[in-house]
């Protein structure tokens, strides 16, 4: 049975880049996050060490000041009403631990390490909510702990158990420790988000949480999207499986998609489907929901590499104001929560506001031009990395570009492309000046505190497009190329039409 909605959790994570400096924001602060109508919050996560503080060899002159400051918002998320979750990695480990199980999933001495880091942890901070365990990715963070993939034991068992196996085994020895044995609750976040993952297969999703002895404080947490979040994506068929309650999780500024810089409303494809993938009307959250859903893991800003997200937080904001409003009910009109943000934003005129509307809700639309590549991605099919990943967050990829050229050359598509991202700039330019029209002097519009943050978005967005438009041209023109040439090209592009803050992945 789903949950009312008041039961749902409405998880708040801000996503730092690894090895950048945190994100300075709002959504940190315990009082907006639960007038916004969060009810629950990551204080820690893996690119801090969660379970590694608590580890016999841990250093206390590092350990002891970052767990001091780590109750301390514990207490301030409390305080304000909200329950506070730490996350980290499988397996995190000491380094001794990490050599002597090489980690093996069914190593029984490797359970018990986790076991007793897990048990510290809980009872030095016993207000924790619970604590969510990712694996598929590790970044390491204090020099006494190691971070070890689940999958990479090459033992007998191991390879005769495989991927389902390993996943099984974890979801029994966590239910067991940390739902039955503390009484706390647990989040597995599937993340091997390749297309030949757990979290994209339905029917090995299926076999590896077999093992659930149904215990209600474990979740499964996946996200909305078959792999990662990016557009022709079909809806996660896995929500909707028998097993543990489910968390579905959504990205409010989207890695892939220009970090929060562009207007990208998802409101409409979050409740109904996206279109390019022809499922509107048949997927999101009004037509393919868990059967236990226990609410949505949201990540209102942040997420991938760089540390140059947006200046301002609007456009992340309406997209977390969003998902907020379809976990407490899915079948909402997405239209009336748009306008509900736009008012809630300051957005008074009717008239004015329901035109800026319009144009919001064909910013999707503008993103998929922008980002995507239709004639490579139907040369190709590709479900993981669609588009071959050009470029994300900030940054162009040569090895992509220049991979995407020439296959698209061969294939004999090239005017094809040529067409399509002069399409993109001409869709661009209608939205800027749409938008500027919107703005004017005399729309009441002119005087938001927001203009212009609205306004250098889409002006950022025509800029992209058109420099972007130069780009494939050059690349088409002479490929075949490899790597080294179409770095050279993106880097002499960028010199000639900066655009802030564009680079080139060395």
């Amino acid at each position: 049975m789903i949950p009312r909605p008041e039961e749902r959790i409405k998880l708040a994570y801000v996503h730092d880049p690894p090895g950048k400096p945190t994100i300075e924001t709002r959504w940190r602060d315990p009082t907006f996050l639960a007038e916004r109508g969060f009810t629950d919050v990551v204080v820690a996560d893996q690119l801090s060490g969660c379970l590694s503080l608590t580890m016999e060899s841990a250093d206390q002159e590092v350990a002891g000041p970052i767990f001091e400051a780590l109750g301390q918002r514990v207490k301030e998320n409390l305080d304000a009403g909200l329950r506070p979750w730490v996350m980290e990695d499988l397996f995190t480990l000491s380094k001794e631990d990490a050599k002597s199980s090489g980690g093996c999933p069914f190593d029984d001495d490797l359970w018990r390490a986790i076991a007793t880091n897990i048990q510290s942890l809980f009872h030095q901070l016993p207000d924790l909510e619970g604590i969510i365990f990712r694996f598929g990715e590790a970044f390491e963070t204090h020099p006494w702990a190691s971070r070890v993939s689940p999958f990479q034991c090459e033992c007998a068992l191991c390879q005769r158990r495989g991927k389902v196996g390993a996943v099984s085994r974890m979801v029994s020895e966590l239910e067991e420790l940390i739902c039955n044995e503390l009484g706390m609750r647990c989040i597995l976040r599937l993340w091997d988000l390749g297309d030949d993952g757990i979290h994209a297969d339905s029917e090995q999703q299926s076999a590896a949480l077999a093992s659930w002895n149904e215990n209600p404080r474990l979740v499964v947490s996946v996200k909305h999207s078959a792999t990662d979040y990016w557009r022709h994506q079909p809806w996660n068929e896995s929500v909707q499986l028998d097993g543990p309650p489910r968390i579905l999780e959504f990205q409010c500024e989207r890695e892939y998609e220009f970090l929060g810089m562009v207007p990208n409303w998802l409101g409409h494809h979050w409740a109904n489907g996206f279109p390019e993938c022809d499922e509107v009307g048949r997927a999101g959250l009004a037509n393919c929901r868990p059967q236990d859903w226990a609410g949505s893991y949201i990540i209102p800003r942040g997420g991938g590499w760089s540390a140059e997200h947006a200046t301002d937080d609007f456009w992340s904001e309406m997209n977390a104001h969003a998902i907020i409003a379809l976990t407490d009910d899915p079948t909402t009109d997405p239209s009336k929560i748009l306008d509900h943000f736009l008012k809630m934003s300051g957005f008074d005129d009717i008239n004015s506001r329901a035109a800026f509307a319009a144009l919001i809700e064909k910013s999707s639309e503008l993103v998929l031009h922008l980002r995507y590549l239709p004639t490579y991605h139907d040369l190709t099919n590709q479900l993981w990395m669609p588009s071959n990943n050009w470029f994300r967050d900030d940054t162009f990829v040569p090895g992509a570009c220049a991979d995407v050229a020439n296959l698209v050359t061969s294939a004999d598509r090239a005017d094809l492309l040529r067409s399509e991202r002069a399409f993109a700039t001409i869709f661009a330019k209608n939205q800027l000046a749409t938008a500027e029209s919107l703005f004017a002097a005399d729309n009441p519009l002119a005087d938001h505190k927001r203009a212009d943050f609205i306004l250098d978005s889409y002006r950022w967005a025509h800029n992209f497009a058109t420099l972007t438009e130069q780009l494939w041209h050059r690349l088409l023109d002479t490929a075949p190329l490899d790597r080294a040439d179409a770095k050279r090209i993106i880097k002499e592009t960028l010199g000639e039409t900066p655009h802030a803050p564009l680079k080139c992945l060395d």
